[in-house]
């Protein structure tokens, strides 16, 4: 079989055989391949338009502080003094309610062995002065029936004293049935004396006894007795 050769020169600068092709393959084929518009790099987000930053809250409005409504609560008032001085008690102002009484006006103390009058005020009975320790010089009120001793404690505080215990460590009673004062151990380890003797029980007490607990001596005196008594009669 002869094969014609007829070489052809294309506008496009290809040459083919014309006798084989009635056009030039090369272009021909470059035309479907360019059927096909080349991919565009995209541009912003294509179909979507660009999520945007949020602005303010969205489709909900900011939320806004509370005020307060004019009214709701009265305006806190500034405390007023019961007393003159330094001494006097700070207490809130206003209404007393119904009655109109200050129940800061009069304070209540509670009373031992009914021993208070009209009053309502817990007498002293008697005192402890302390003449070595710590606390020299300072003195303490006695009032009927229990009195406990102790470092940081009870009614009366001996500060300082490490060998006291922190609470109830000893105690001084007055009976006012027969107005006499009993002081004795309570809790505590170290052992009392009272005029140098050891004490272990209850023992009576009578005026310018010493009571000595860890390095602390303490002189009673007592008010009530056999000449005064805070009794109703009087």
């Amino acid at each position: 079989m002869e094969i014609k050769n007829n070489l052809v020169l294309c506008p496009k600068g290809h040459y083919y055989n014309a006798a084989v092709h009635p056009s030039c393959p090369i272009c021909a084929s470059q035309g479907v391949q360019g059927s096909f518009t080349p991919t565009e790099a995209p541009t912003g987000y294509g179909s979507f338009t660009p999520t945007e930053a949020p602005t303010g809250y969205g489709s909900f409005p900011p939320t806004e502080a509370p005020k307060p409504t004019p009214g709701s609560f009265p305006p806190t008032e500034a405390p007023i003094n019961a007393g003159s001085g330094s001494g006097g008690v700070t207490q809130p102002a206003g209404n007393w309610g119904s009655g109109g009484v200050n129940p800061f006006s009069s304070p209540t103390v509670l009373a031992s062995d009914d021993l208070a009058g009209p009053s309502q005020v817990d007498p002293v009975v008697g005192w402890l002065v302390c003449i070595e320790g710590p606390c020299r010089g300072t003195d303490f009120r006695l009032h009927a029936g229990y009195n406990y001793i102790g470092r940081e404690t009870g009614d009366i505080h001996i500060q300082g004293d490490n060998q006291i215990s922190r609470e109830k460590h000893a105690s001084v009673a007055y009976y006012h049935k027969n107005r006499m004062f009993y002081a004795g151990p309570a809790e505590g380890r170290n052992i009392i004396e009272i005029n140098g003797e050891p004490v272990f029980n209850a023992v009576h007490l009578k005026d310018y006894d010493v009571i000595t607990i860890g390095t602390t001596k303490l002189l009673f005196l007592g008010l009530c007795g056999e000449k005064f008594t805070w009794g109703q009669e009087n």
